[in-house]
């Protein structure tokens, strides 16, 4: 196998959950750099493990880093030149590994883009150049809608980061997904909480506030398990999981419960994870306040001794109230993340 570069993108604050992911499930690997939302790094071996990858948002063929742009609009020339440069062939033959493709139909693409500094030119402008140098360097058609190729471009002050998509979620890791209720998780943050719980073969496994499935079906895909238990109040969630879980394949229980009385035996479960209501799309602060004391209390009568719960929220004043009445659960790990333009934290408490 060819030594081949790529990148992840990833939520703000889980940089170090994914690189475990990738360092764990990828042999001939290496670290090339760590920056926020992004991983890049060297690996050499099957293109087809890259899509066991779940909790990246995306993951990008590293096609090629443009540098030295300035402020100038002299820089759309060098963004044009450089990606009409560019060696695509390896990258090709990835995609098409990884996506099929017959005969020699001509390419489509279409490309997004960023910019996180201040130039003499908008995105768009340098989105139009590299657009103008794949159609004239490999006379490959624009396609906006249903494009073979798709490219990102992310400028960040003097360089800009060009690569190929290779995820596809409709078709690979998410496809599940058919079914969305207020505040439901990206699949790929609920698989981030997944591997927060150290899962194992033989958990028992529990989501009380399981709005559409994301995180019990995430931990369907992340480990063999004994069993895994989802549950909500809402009638809406329970219809949601119920389709999301008929998509997945897997053998999740559902049911409909009040987490003030969990109809589950005291000490059964070994690892608990759960996106607790902010009190913005659902609920509200006050709300909160009572349904978060209520939680905890059905929460350390349903664990078992050394069990994992691994908790969602923006609630930090009230998790710090509540955590601190029980002196037999402890922080083992707080981290910050953005989320919906929201700074949430993740708790990884232990029992």
């Amino acid at each position: 196998m060819v030594n081949t570069k790529y990148y992840v993108t990833t939520a703000s604050g889980l940089e170090d959950v994914t690189w475990a992911e990738i360092s764990t499930k990828l042999k001939n690997v290496t670290l090339d750099e760590k920056k926020p939302e992004r991983l890049l790094f060297n690996y050499s071996g099957d293109h087809k493990n890259l899509l066991k990858i779940r909790s990246a948002e995306n993951i990008y063929i590293h096609i090629g880093t443009i540098k030295g742009l300035t402020r100038s609009r002299n820089s759309l020339g060098d963004i044009f030149r450089a990606v009409s440069s560019f060696d695509f062939d390896n990258a090709l033959l990835i995609h098409k590994e990884l996506h099929g493709g017959k005969g020699k139909k001509r390419l489509t693409f279409r490309i997004y883009s960023s910019m996180d500094s201040r130039h003499n030119f908008r995105r768009v402008d340098a989105q139009n150049s590299a657009v103008s140098a794949l159609e004239k360097k490999h006379d490959w058609k624009l396609d906006l809608e249903t494009p073979i190729l798709e490219f990102q471009m992310d400028l960040e002050n003097d360089s800009a980061l060009f690569g190929l998509k290779i995820t596809d979620e409709r078709l690979h890791r998410w496809g599940y997904k058919n079914s969305h209720v207020p505040a439901s998780l990206k699949p790929s943050i609920a698989h981030c909480l997944v591997l927060l719980s150290n899962p194992i073969p033989s958990d028992i496994f529990i989501d009380p506030m399981c709005g559409a499935g994301t995180i019990s079906i995430e931990r369907a895909f992340a480990y063999p398990y004994q069993q895994i238990i989802a549950g909500d109040i809402s009638g809406e969630s329970i219809s949601s999981a119920r389709e999301n879980i008929r998509s997945s394949h897997k053998s999740i229980d559902l049911m409909f419960w009040n987490v003030s009385a969990i109809p589950i035996k005291d000490r059964s479960i070994d690892k608990l994870v759960s996106n607790l209501p902010f009190g913005r799309q659902t609920g509200s602060h006050s709300e909160n306040q009572y349904l978060y004391a209520i939680f905890f209390k059905e929460m350390k009568r349903i664990m078992k001794p050394n069990g994992k719960a691994v908790l969602l929220t923006t609630e930090r004043a009230l998790m710090k109230n509540i955590i601190a009445r029980y002196r037999d659960i402890k922080i083992d790990k707080q981290i910050y993340i953005e989320i919906s333009g929201l700074r949430a934290c993740i708790y990884v408490l232990n029992f």
